[in-house]
């Protein structure tokens, strides 16, 4: 995304919910779609594995991704998937606890954006109640629309 103000190239800001020009200062703030996902700029060469559509820069909860806003199902960096949750929690304090996932999800074949290989489709640990892609290789979770609210709204598991 370019700047309004002078044409050049916009960057995240410090704290991941603007854009900046460091050519004249100017700051883009993004409007957040209905899930809270701010979409900056399309990603050349990346294509969402469920709908082939262009896959998107993305800001949830501060934390960067990359987004479809096809069929709203998003990649995520391994390191920032608990971050993410965390602050999502924050966010919604709800607990309204949904029931086990459809397992013929399992049977899903993704593949990863990045390699172009298939990925690991399996239960989020939290007991079954969501399914999610993973891209050890890459270091990438893919998640559908909705699985992350179904992750977060799981009990939190009590760490020993």
């Amino acid at each position: 995304m370019n700047c309004p103000s002078c044409g050049a190239p916009l960057k995240l800001a410090a704290g991941n919910t603007s854009l900046q020009c460091d050519y004249c200062k100017a700051a883009v703030e993004l409007a957040p779609d209905e899930t809270g996902v701010q979409f900056l700029d399309e990603v050349r060469g990346l294509y969402c594995p469920v709908c082939e559509s262009g896959l998107w820069h993305a800001v949830l909860a501060s934390v960067e991704l990359v987004s479809c806003k096809k069929c709203r199902g998003f990649l995520v960096r391994m390191s920032d998937f608990e971050v993410l949750i965390e602050k999502m929690r924050a966010v919604h304090a709800e607990r309204e606890f949904s029931g086990p996932a459809n397992a013929a999800d399992l049977e899903r074949k993704v593949m990863c954006p990045r390699c172009h290989r298939r990925m690991d489709t399996h239960y989020y640990f939290g007991g079954g109640h969501a399914v999610m892609s993973s891209c050890e290789r890459c270091e990438l979770h893919w998640l559908d629309s909705g699985m992350l609210m179904r992750i977060m709204r799981l009990p939190k598991v009590a760490e020993e």
